[in-house]
């Protein structure tokens, strides 16, 4: 039973502290410098974002894809169609010759 009055006082307690809290004074323009101060940290953060899209990136950036396609189509259009063919025997082991053919 003394765990209950115990455990009761705690509570009331703890109830008294809280209905003693006061209201908080703030200056009346708080809230308007704290959203300044927001709006002025997520415009920063979103200039430094962009800073990676300027037209001069872009520009490299086509560039080098251009430069890469236009070396990639030679390689394919140099190579022959038997010779991806022997290549490909090759690496997995498989025969194109008919010298070492069963059927013969």
């Amino acid at each position: 039973m003394k765990n209950n009055i115990d455990i009761n006082k705690k509570i009331n307690d703890t109830f008294d502290s809280a209905e003693s809290i006061g209201d908080v004074k703030v200056s009346p323009f708080f809230k308007e410098k704290v959203m300044h101060h927001i709006k002025n940290a997520s415009e920063d953060v979103q200039e430094a974002t962009w800073a990676w899209f300027t037209p001069k990136v872009q520009l490299a950036t086509l560039a080098c894809v251009v430069i890469l396609n236009v070396f990639a189509f030679n390689n394919l259009r140099e190579s022959s169609y038997e010779e991806n063919i022997s290549s490909f025997a090759e690496s997995y082991g498989l025969s194109t010759d008919t010298d070492y053919s069963i059927l013969n």
